[in-house]
């Protein structure tokens, strides 16, 4: 049977390869045509309408230039500190079950209790340090002050709580770290809608409070105590990729996230004073700037000190880095570090007096560990034990082959005669061409104690043969030989400080070279030569060293240009100098005979050049972004300038101090013994650097609001904790708001919906540095809100001056014609002789001045109006009295009380409401009813006498009452038959008409209102018309704009 013959390629027809493939040929054809029809007629491929085009322009300019940012220098330090996440929530929301679940996730390693900061290896170049924020105020604040990055738990069962919305008002207060929500509880609510209606509620508010999109997680089940671990992968995994902003207070500041205590103190003073104060070493990462040895910190919850000492430690959990697992995408299990040194992981465990090591069975089994213990028992060295070894070949021999038979072959060293004078020339030599030492150097280094040499030189001598020198004693061989090597090339490899001070290379023939070649000729450089042997009172001999201690040079023929060298203008172009240059080597007979081509060419050449610098200056078809590059390229320079500044450690430290990023421990002296007694891991323990500014006390003037939540009203100088920086204090402040003129008048309340000003006693602060204020630092169990005021520092001005209004009362006792006598005003003259000049006025209006004081009696003064008064008015005096600031600053010390409570100064209704006290109540002050009698005038009487000579429109028009009644109004009217018909008639047609009036006008409006309902129907239908008009149009425009930025 034949072979079936090969097919052919059939080439698809439909299908998604054959619509790619039909869709770039397209597409290269398109581009050919445009390409073709651009070269024929560019002009109809350029932009038509100017305007669009412009606005096109303008809209991709403006977003390149939000792109710009102010350029600043690089400070990131090289390896930076661990990731502080906090884990913020109520109680019994699954704080601690998250951070187990975190730590297993990324360690493989259960831990059974969390106290204090635990950090783990996430990354090659990425750690976390996982800290659990108790529910006190105090915690959270400063949790909040130090946290790159919140966990805020949320119970899906409860809903949200009063400490989620306190925590995020701090944290707003306070820089606004990265936050994202946890859910928890998940599993208690009904699978379906409730649950999805749930999750969305929470969402909502959640981006209500921080901002829309904030990451929100689920954590659905649970399995053996822990979070699944899908949900926890997908937390790590967001964690991992998380960018952090830089805040600014941080940035300026350093500080230290305490995850170890140790107390310093010595044993001996202990034993005499329980109570005295101790020596502290507090050990973690340096966070933000870079601290310095002598830097003032506060150590939030404990005081103001002064650092005593700061010694750099090795990094307890360091990343492995790039290089060790650059092809490894996850790490293996020993690059998986956790340090806790507080919780007892990590290999330690803490303690109040002490710290041990903590070793499993596994490690004490371990083989590794048992070489090295047996390594350190061996009391002899490794080469001596193989010099007195013995192998045996075959198996059963009794011959035994040593150490000593293998010696056989002497192993010899080629020594020549003359290799110390060969050393000695070779120094001479080098000396002549690097001439790098200067003469006290070698002075010092030489110094050698002759009788040092003679007896090595002796012990060598007397010492075994080279075939007896085995094993560790092979080492001492030559060893003054080989000590004058290294000798000589220590000196050869000095710096030559002649050449850095005068920047001027020596070479042999140079000032030092006869000098040193003395000092150097003898073969043994390890004894010391006095270099006032060498002829220092010849003339000749100093005249060689003159130059050393001058600029310049003094050995040439005296003429001045030598010795400051030629001149230089510093101002000259150097093209400019360059055709200067070309004009010095023309000879003077052709410049004189400079044809005018010539000179015009030259003044072309300068033109040239001059319009070339302008261009470059101001020229607009150049780089655009030509300003923000230059200012980049500075800041480059100074950022690289840093680095060569700093490149050694030791110098960055003494001038830089210690980099963020480095794990240090720093010692306090004078620490109350209350923290070490009283220390608790749970409760976060933060050292913050104090800027110079910090330390000053004085009057902070401040923009503060009573919190919208917080259900009452501040009242004036009633103490409240301020948390400023890294402080937490009490003070008393004074509310203030400003009027039209400036003045700050004081308020007694604090007002309901508005800002204040909040002037009060305290460390400085810089200018718009945000606060928040609490009512006291205990937790109290309340159901309100904790947190009553945020605020901003205005300035630390001292001239603040506070005023309030005062009110004086006074009464007259002698009154003249405008002028009167008062008293009761005030007390004294001097109270009188400081209100002069001022504006007085009487309850009806009568305004007046305070003019001279009166002897008697004490406080009477002499005071003038615009109108006479009367003996019962009384006198009003408005005037401002300033308003002292109370000095009233005490530190929140609450890590040093064994509950970590703290209670300072109270209010007078807490003190009221504790004492069972009622609130006094003064007759005087409480508000009446007023109730005013009706003043009732007598009528105006106006005599006939005069009525008569009055003219007749100005004469009374009333008619008096008259006792008896006229006969027109005393008659009665009777009607006749006729008329009472024709009375009754009308009365009947008018009714019948209003009647029929009041029918037609309800018919009227009954129809008016059916109308109005037709017309109403009507305009709706032609406004959605209208707006579906409208929407097309829009729609069509934007289609339109979207094609010309394209």
């Amino acid at each position: 049977m034949d072979a079936d013959p090969q097919r052919s390629h059939k080439k698809r027809k439909a299908g998604a390869k054959f619509n790619k493939k039909k869709k770039r040929k397209l597409d290269e054809d398109e581009s050919a045509v445009d390409t073709d029809a651009k070269k024929r007629n560019p002009k109809a491929f350029s932009f038509q309408a100017v305007n669009k085009t412009a606005r096109i322009v303008h809209r991709a300019l403006d977003k390149q230039t939000k792109k710009h940012h102010v350029p600043e220098v690089d400070r990131t330090p090289v390896e930076p500190p661990p990731t502080l996440v906090a884990v913020v929530g109520p109680p019994k929301c699954g704080k601690t079950t998250l951070i187990r679940s975190l730590v297993k996730h990324y360690t493989k390693q259960n831990v059974n209790q969390v106290k204090g900061p635990l950090t783990v290896v996430t990354g090659k170049n990425r750690r976390c340090t996982f800290f659990e924020c108790p529910n006190d105020i105090s915690s959270m604040i400063d949790v909040a002050k130090v946290a790159d990055l919140v966990l805020l738990m949320v119970d899906a069962n409860f809903g949200f709580e009063m400490e989620i919305f306190e925590f995020l008002n701090i944290a707003q207060a306070h820089g606004l770290p990265r936050i994202m929500g946890v859910l928890t509880h998940l599993d208690m609510l009904k699978v379906g809608k409730a649950m999805n209606r749930t999750k969305r509620t929470l969402k909502h508010r959640f981006w209500t409070e921080v901002h829309n999109g904030a990451k929100l997680f689920y954590l659905s089940s649970m399995s053996f105590d822990l979070y699944n671990k899908r949900d926890i992968l997908n937390l790590a995994r967001f964690i991992s990729v998380m960018k952090f902003k830089v805040l600014t207070w941080r940035a300026t500041h350093p500080y230290i996230v305490v995850d170890r205590v140790e107390d310093l103190t010595d044993p001996e003073q202990l034993d005499k004073n329980k109570k005295c104060d101790r020596t502290v070493g507090l050990y973690g990462w340096v966070r933000g700037a870079n601290l310095k040895s002598d830097t003032s910190v506060h150590v939030c919850g404990v005081g103001d000190h002064v650092i005593s000492d700061i010694s750099l430690l090795t990094d307890p959990c360091p990343p492995p880095g790039k290089e060790k697992s650059s092809r490894r995408r996850t790490l293996n299990e020993k690059e998986r570090l956790l340090y806790g040194p507080m919780a007892g992981v990590g290999g330690l465990i803490y303690d109040k007096d002490a710290i041990y090591i903590q070793t499993t069975e596994r490690q004490k089994k371990n083989e590794g560990d048992d070489l090295i213990s047996e390594l350190a028992q061996q009391k002899e060295t490794l080469d001596e034990k193989l010099g007195t070894t013995e192998i045996s070949i075959f198996s059963g021999s009794t011959g035994r082959i040593k150490n000593d038979d293998f010696n056989d072959g002497e192993r010899r060293k080629m020594i020549f005669d003359n290799e110390d004078e060969e050393e000695g020339d070779g120094d001479d030599d080098s000396d002549e061409e690097n001439n790098e030492e200067d003469l006290e150097d070698d002075m010092d280094d030489e110094e050698y104690d002759e009788s040092d040499a003679e007896e090595e030189q002796s012990d060598e001598e007397e010492g075994e043969p080279d075939d007896m020198i085995v094993g560790a004693a092979r080492w001492k061989k030559n060893i003054a030989n080989k000590a004058k090597e290294s000798f000589i090339q220590r000196q050869l490899n000095a710096k030559n400080l002649h050449s850095i001070i005068y920047g001027e290379d020596t070479d042999s023939s140079g000032q030092f070279a006869g000098l040193v070649a003395e000092t150097r000729t003898s073969v043994d450089c390890t004894r010391h030569v006095w270099a006032g042997e060498s002829g220092w009172e010849d003339p000749d001999r100093r005249d060689t060293i003159r130059d050393c201690f001058v600029t310049g040079d003094w050995g040439g023929d005296g003429d001045e240009d030598e010795g400051f060298g030629d001149f230089e203008d510093l101002e000259a172009d150097p093209e400019e100098d360059g055709d200067n240059a070309d004009v010095e080597e023309e000879t003077p007979q052709d410049t004189e005979e400079a044809t005018p081509e010539e000179e015009k060419s030259k003044y072309e050449k300068k033109k040239e050049k001059l319009k070339k610098l302008f261009d470059t200056d101001y020229d607009e078809n150049g780089d655009e972004s030509k300003y923000f590059a230059d200012l980049q390229e500075e800041v480059d320079t100074q950022t690289r300038t840093n680095k060569e500044f700093f490149a050694d450690e030791a110098h960055r430290e003494r001038y830089e101090g210690y980099r963020a990023g480095q794990y240090v421990r720093v010692t306090i002296s004078n620490m109350p013994c209350e923290l070490i007694e009283t220390l608790d891991p749970h409760y976060p323990l933060v050292v913050g650097g104090v800027a110079n500014l910090e330390h000053q006390m004085g009057l902070l003037q401040t923009r503060t609001k009573r919190h919208r939540w917080y259900p009452k009203i501040l009242k004036n100088q009633d103490p409240i904790v301020v948390s400023l920086g890294w402080r937490r204090f009490q003070t008393r402040p004074v509310y203030s708001i400003q009027d039209h003129n400036m003045r700050q008048r004081m308020l007694k309340y604090t007002p309901e919906h508005m800002h204040c000003h909040a002037t009060f006693y305290g460390p400085l602060a810089p200018p718009n540095t945000t606060f928040i204020a609490t009512q006291g630092a205990t937790d109290k169990k309340t159901s309100s809100f904790r947190i009553v005021a945020t605020g901003v520092v205005l300035g630390l001005d001292k001239t603040i001056d506070v005023v309030k209004k005062l009110k004086l009362t006074g009464t007259p006792y002698k009154i003249f014609k405008n002028t009167a006598f008062l008293k009761g005003m005030f007390s004294s003259i001097l109270e009188v002789s400081k209100f002069e000049g001022a504006m007085i006025k009487t309850v009806s209006g009568i305004r007046g001045q305070v003019k001279r004081a009166l002897s008697a009696p004490p406080g009477a003064f002499r005071a003038s109006f615009e109108d006479k008064i009367q003996i019962s008015d009384i006198v009003f005096l408005r005037c401002w009295v300033s308003v002292d600031i109370p000095k009233f600053y005490t530190p929140v010390i609450n890590l040093l009380t064994v509950d970590k409570t703290w209670s300072g100064m109270r209010t007078v209704a807490e003190l009221r409401r504790e004492r069972g006290e009622t609130i006094p109540v003064k007759q005087d002050s409480l508000y009446k009813e007023i109730e005013r009698q009706q003043k009732v005038f007598k009528p105006l009487v106006v005599s006939k006498s005069l009525q008569k000579n009055l003219p007749f429109k100005t004469k009374p028009k009333v008619e008096n009452k008259r006792k008896k009644q006229l006969y027109v109004t005393k008659r009665a009217v009777v009607s006749e038959p006729g008329e009472r018909r024709l009375t009754t008639l009308m009365q009947q047609l008018l009714t019948a008409q209003k009647e029929s009036d009041k029918k037609k006008m309800e018919k009227k409006n009954k129809e008016k209102e059916k109308y109005l309902a037709e017309q109403a129907k009507i305009t709706a239908k032609r406004g959605e018309k209208a707006k579906e008009r409208r929407k097309i149009f829009y729609q069509k425009n934007a289609k339109k704009d979207q094609a010309g930025e394209e």
